[in-house]
């Protein structure tokens, strides 16, 4: 998964959700503008569709319910959103890709043998749920 143009960190979620909620909010409308940008120029990028935007802001909320670090967030090319998340001593990646169409890809690398991919629906929580701790162990290397 590539990442185009900036990435967003949010920096720590703050505790008063509303606040996460408006701070989202205002880091979808600059990542939607920047893609709308580009896509004027670029006949060759896939616009990223209002429901993907959705999507994007539901996986944060779960995100926030469950303690998640947070990821760099940025649109894909091909009409995604992509999360993104590093290791601090640079050997892990995970990513999230949601396209709108009510479903995440996900995929980590942990290591040189440690891989976890899959996709899942955003609205299966059971699933989403497997692949968190994940993202938490990964934030500790």
């Amino acid at each position: 998964m590539e990442v185009e143009q900036k990435e967003y960190h949010f920096p720590l979620p703050p505790t008063d959700k509303m606040l996460f909620r408006k701070q989202v909010q205002r880091e979808l409308d600059e990542i939607r503008q920047e893609a709308e940008e580009a896509c004027a120029l670029d006949k060759e990028i896939d616009q990223v569709q209002d429901s993907a935007y959705r999507d994007t802001y539901l996986l944060l909320e779960i995100l926030f319910d469950y303690n998640v670090p947070t990821a760099d967030l940025g649109w894909l090319m091909d009409g995604g959103i992509g999360f993104e998340w590093r290791s601090t001593d640079g050997k892990g990646i995970a990513t999230m890709s949601i396209y709108g169409d009510n479903q995440v890809v996900y995929g980590a690398s942990l290591g040189s043998t440690d891989e976890v991919k899959g996709t899942c629906l955003l609205t299966d929580l059971a699933s989403l749920v497997h692949f968190l701790p994940t993202l938490k162990a990964l934030s500790s290397q």
